[in-house]
């Protein structure tokens, strides 16, 4: 009945109404409950609509179940995300009058959900079976949540998706809504096709800027300075904040694992004399107790080695420590199995079957299996014959006469584990062999065609614990930290970096930070977006301390040793200024060298270069010299032959351009179908990254919590 590991491999189906990139969210994501106050049930708005805590929390869990190993701080920004961006989008729906309706929910749920991939709710051809489904539905209300988790997560599973589907589907046919009629003409991709066809063949030279005289290459500060004096209406400086920050991580101690090493030794003789293996695993391990039986090269190396010297049941390994986690593992079974099984089936489907090809109920297809069980155990010549009479598995009895082909131990899943005691790779399975179980497909009578490859497996009872800081080791580093902050609240910026480098602890300096950053550059914490938004609070000042912890236990100490509010950012002018300042200035340099009458040969000579001859450039790739250089080739394009360009300024460097001839290589035009979609492709995706930019930004987004 659980379909919960099959709906888990759909992860990527959960995303697929959200077709624009949540790239272009720049709000706080990190939204963790015990920011929230106690009684409050909204967590954010968007444009005045609420954002329930219930809303935040299932679509939080729904995510969790799907991507189990992942830290819940980037869960918590992808639940945030997902969030206002169905609300931005439903609500541009709305005022277009976009609605959802019942026949919209079940085409979704049947071409486009989760479920929809699951082979159990599919069809011979592959499409989805919605009867089938609304069975499983009805089965799923009919079953109560406690008597399995799995049925629980289940139910929780399918509450969500019913409530999310219909606002993914707005979202949908808006985003459809804005993208219909947005297409590339044939006019734009006829000239694509062009620029990819016509060639410019050119002689040129190519002087690196790396060449040019140095003192014409170097721009002084005060070239900068007055260029900005000039004007200062281009520039302004951005909103930021410089962070500093002590890290105090959380470390066992040596009594933590004195203490640790003396309880593991305890469990390693109990665990030694213990019978119920599975129980003290469960009750002891991190990990819970696995009732398979593994081949030797499918176990961990450590434990291959083992079985080599140890394979008598009840041989213990370990206890190991790696890092601060222990291993401890006891040999609980071992046996001797056909390690491949060529086997043959007839097959007795039902209407509650996967891929059912008989409407028949599930107890007229067991008493019918029962039945043929009983003729072959009795006459076995009759195997073949009733493989064509009666088996549903249709295709392959008449293509392979009911053969399953060699099944290997290792390889073996989930299809032929049923109901029944019949072990495919038993030894007590002679050739011939013929057993009855009941499967996912319906009921199997299973004849052994050929056997070999006998091999030794093992069942090994693990049990994993973690070393962790006790209580008071947690507290001594408390203490510690806070000493620390006492001695060093007064302190200049690179004091209080000193001294935290002079006790070893880890530091990242100078940090710039935006208000709309959702994480910090090498810090990367689930506390990312607590601490900007604390360093962006209007009571915030320059040298403000604060300590804040982790879910590990390390204690992170943050110092904001500057606030720059916007102005004139005068780094981030340089960076950008440079180029343009440098272009001048060899502009000048080349207007004193470089006569009006010019050629190409005399600046060969002139700059000591080889002219590179007859090259071939066109606009679709721009390339010359390993680099984009649409300006170089826009002038191959404009030029008259034969003449020599004046000094063009590239990305790396001055080229000198002759062209000497211009030719198109396209054939007879026709309707350019690959390149209005290629075209098309490319044009939609601008657009909505534009789309999401500007309703983000025109939206009102709130959220609320706590001060701390």
């Amino acid at each position: 009945m659980s379909f919960l590991e099959k709906i888990r491999k759909n992860t990527w189906l959960v995303f697929f109404f959200i077709s624009i990139s949540l790239i272009f969210f720049i709000l706080d994501p990190n939204i963790i409950l015990k920011f929230f106050t106690k009684n409050s049930t909204i967590i954010g708005k968007v444009n005045g609509d609420n954002i329930s805590l219930k809303e935040y929390l299932n679509c939080f869990q729904f995510l969790k179940r799907f991507r189990e190993n992942e830290p819940d701080h980037y869960l918590k920004n992808d639940t945030w995300k997902l969030l206002v961006h169905e609300k931005v989008l439903n609500q541009q729906a709305k005022k277009l009058g976009i609605q959802s309706t019942k026949e919209d929910f079940w085409k979704a749920i049947e071409k486009q959900s989760i479920y929809s991939k699951i082979i159990d709710f599919q069809n011979e051809k592959g499409k989805m079976n919605m009867k089938k489904f609304r069975s499983y539905l009805k089965n799923l209300e009919k079953i109560p949540s406690s008597l399995d988790p799995k049925i629980e997560a289940e139910k929780n599973i399918w509450f969500y998706e019913k409530n999310s589907i219909p606002k993914r589907i707005i979202a949908k046919k808006y985003v459809e809504m804005l993208m219909y009629g947005l297409n590339t003409s044939f006019i734009e991709a006829q000239l694509n096709y062009k620029d990819k066809n016509q060639f410019s063949i050119i002689d040129y030279i190519f002087i690196p800027y790396s060449e040019i005289e140095k003192k014409y290459r170097e721009i002084k500060n005060y070239e900068i300075y007055n260029f900005i004096k000039k004007n200062k209406f281009l520039y302004k400086k951005e909103n930021l904040r410089t962070l500093n920050f002590v890290i105090f991580h959380s470390y066992p101690s040596l009594d933590d694992e004195k203490n640790m090493n003396s309880e593991i030794k305890k469990l390693f003789n109990k665990f030694k004399n213990y019978n119920h293996n599975s129980i003290i695993v469960s009750n002891q391990s991190e990990k819970p107790f696995d009732s398979n039986f593994y081949l030797k090269k499918n176990l961990p190396i450590t434990l291959q080695h083992f079985v080599e010297k140890n394979n008598k049941i009840g041989s213990m390994y370990g206890p190991v420590k790696d890092n601060n986690i222990y291993i401890m593992a006891k040999l609980t079974g071992k046996k001797m199995v056909y390690n491949s099984v060529l086997s043959s089936h007839i097959l007795i489907s039902h209407k509650e079957a996967i891929r059912f090809s008989k409407n028949r109920t599930k107890e007229k297809a067991e008493k019918i299996a029962k039945k043929i069980y009983d003729i072959v155990i009795k006459n076995p010549n009759r195997f073949n014959s009733l493989i064509v009479e009666k088996s549903d598995d249709v295709i392959n009895a008449k293509k392979n006469k009911g053969n399953l082909g060699w099944l290997k131990y290792e390889e073996q899943n989930e299809t032929f584990k049923g109901k029944g005691s019949f072990d495919f790779f038993s030894l007590n399975n002679k050739k011939g062999t013929i057993g009855l179980i009941e499967t996912k497909f319906g009921y199997h009578i299973i004849r052994i065609d050929n056997i070999k490859d006998i091999k030794p497996v093992y069942q090994f009872a693990i049990i994993i614990k973690t070393l962790i800081p006790s209580k008071k080791t947690e507290e001594i580093l408390y203490q510690k930290v806070v000493q620390f902050m006492k001695e060093n609240k007064s302190s200049s910026l690179n004091t209080f970096i000193n001294n935290a480098r002079k006790k070893r602890y880890e530091t990242l300096f100078l940090k710039e930070i935006k208000s709309n950053q959702w994480n910090i550059h090498d810090l990367n914490t689930e506390l990312d977006k607590e601490i900007i938004n604390w360093s962006y609070e209007k009571n915030r000042k320059k040298g403000d301390l604060k300590i804040f912890s982790t879910s590990n236990k390390d204690y992170i100490m943050v110092l904001l040793s500057n606030i720059q509010k916007k102005g004139y950012p005068i780094e981030e002018i340089k960076n950008n200024l440079i180029p343009f300042l440098f272009k001048k200035k060899i502009n000048r340099y080349l207007y004193n060298i470089i006569k009006k009458n010019i050629n190409l040969e005399k600046i060969a000579v002139r700059f000591s270069k080889k002219i590179n001859k007859s090259y071939k450039i066109n606009f679709y790739q721009s390339m010359i010299e390993n680099h984009t250089e649409p300006k170089v080739v826009g002038y191959a394009f404009s030029s008259k032959l034969y003449k020599t360009s004046k000094p063009i300024l590239g990305e790396k460097g001055l080229f000198f351009v002759r062209t000497l001839k211009r030719f198109n290589t396209s054939k007879k035009l026709s309707y350019f179908s690959s390149e209005i979609e290629s075209l098309n492709a490319s044009l939609r995706e601008n657009v909505l990254e534009k789309i999401g930019n500007v309703l983000i930004e025109k939206s009102n987004i709130k959220y609320y919590r706590k001060n701390i």
